[in-house]
């Protein structure tokens, strides 16, 4: 892991902690207004998303929202060796506490992916032509290598979008960023 990054990363997730709670509830809201308008969610037969977590942009209004469209959802579960698959929940319930504390499906129904699936991506920050800064653990990078051809979404807030960021060659990258603002959302 480089120093780059990880000093990128400090810096971002002291950025994101110290916006308060009212500005993050109404930059969530526009997020969640985005993302449900977009073409591809709308159109997904399958919906893979992950559960937010502490203060990264909120996913939960977006997963209730897919469960109530009865779109087809999947979470990740993560295992060994930094490897994550996605299994289909159809309730908030299927979720429980998993590794380092974020939410994972309980159920067993793996996500079998199509040529309409989505994938909602997270990371720490995101560049205009879709490089993207995850948390360090490589899981996005591993599962998205394996489906090169998956439509990918990351959502940010809009001070997490950077002129330029450091890659190596095992990094992803995403399709299309979503943030609060509008003009914002691009197709990479």
């Amino acid at each position: 892991m480089s120093a780059e990054k990880q000093m990128l990363r400090q810096k971002i997730r002291l950025h994101r902690s110290q916006v308060p709670s009212e500005v993050r509830k109404e930059k969530d809201r526009l997020i969640f207004q985005n993302l449900i308008h977009d073409p591809a969610v709308l159109n997904a037969d399958l919906i893979l998303a992950y559960a937010s977590c502490g203060d990264e942009p909120d996913t939960w209004e977006f997963i209730r929202w897919a469960l109530e469209q009865k779109k087809t959802l999947a979470l990740p579960k993560c295992g060994q060796n930094h490897q994550m698959r996605f299994f289909v929940i159809n309730r908030l319930e299927d979720l429980q506490a998993g590794a380092h504390d974020i939410p994972e499906p309980v159920t067993s129904q793996k996500a079998v992916l199509t040529e309409k699936s989505v994938c909602i991506v997270p990371g720490l920050a995101f560049t205009r032509n879709g490089i993207r800064l995850g948390q360090g653990g490589g899981y996005y990078d591993r599962f998205l290598k394996n489906y090169p051809d998956l439509y990918t979404i990351g959502i940010a807030y809009d001070f997490m979008i950077q002129e330029t960021l450091p890659c190596e060659a095992h990094d992803c990258q995403i399709q299309k960023i979503i943030t609060e603002i509008t003009e914002d959302a691009h197709e990479v």
